[in-house]
């Protein structure tokens, strides 16, 4: 499955920076698509969940990154860790799944485990991924995503994000609390 993600002349902006915290806004044509947010985080990315890149502009340049899997592991503790569930959170997961990221062996017992130390039930997860709504996607998900994949989305009542949803807590789904 190809996206494609028309979205201009890309851009960034550093809006705060001190030691433990940095803000930067990633523009398209001028306009703000996205914040990041980098925050001193205590614990490592497991090495075998590092690979190495190279920046397209700057080939000669090579960043160390989490692997895919790694950032689905990621994107699936924020979701359930979260206040109030995100639909662009839930959407990531869809995306980082339709590319072939996936929980491994490795990744599964530890998201495993967040999920019983914050005694999260086969009902809660539940409840989440209910959350995800039309209305809740269209807010989030229409100011960020390209007209045409939002359309598709939006003309699929979203389910394509609900089921990844499902898919990526499917263990948990199953079987509920131990």
């Amino acid at each position: 499955m190809h996206i494609e993600f028309p979205l201009g002349q890309l851009a960034f902006r550093q809006d705060i920076a001190n030691p433990d915290f940095i803000k930067h806004w990633v523009l398209a044509n001028q306009k703000p698509l996205f914040s990041i947010d980098l925050t001193r985080i205590d614990g490592n990315v497991l090495e075998a969940q590092i690979v190495k890149k190279t920046i397209t502009e700057t080939p000669e340049i090579t960043v160390l990154t989490p692997n895919a899997n790694y950032l689905l592991f990621q994107k699936c503790e924020t979701f359930l860790r979260r206040r109030n569930v995100k639909a662009r959170d839930a959407f990531d997961i869809h995306l980082l799944l339709s590319r072939g990221a996936r929980l491994d062996k490795t990744l599964r017992p530890h998201l495993e485990d967040l999920i019983v130390m914050n005694e999260l039930d086969k009902e809660s997860i539940k409840a989440r991924i209910e959350a995800i709504n039309p209305k809740l996607c269209t807010v989030e998900l229409r100011p960020v995503l390209p007209p045409r994949l939002f359309e598709q989305l939006e003309q699929e009542g979203f389910k394509p994000i609900l089921q990844s949803l499902r898919t990526v807590f499917s263990d948990r789904l199953a079987r509920g609390r131990r």
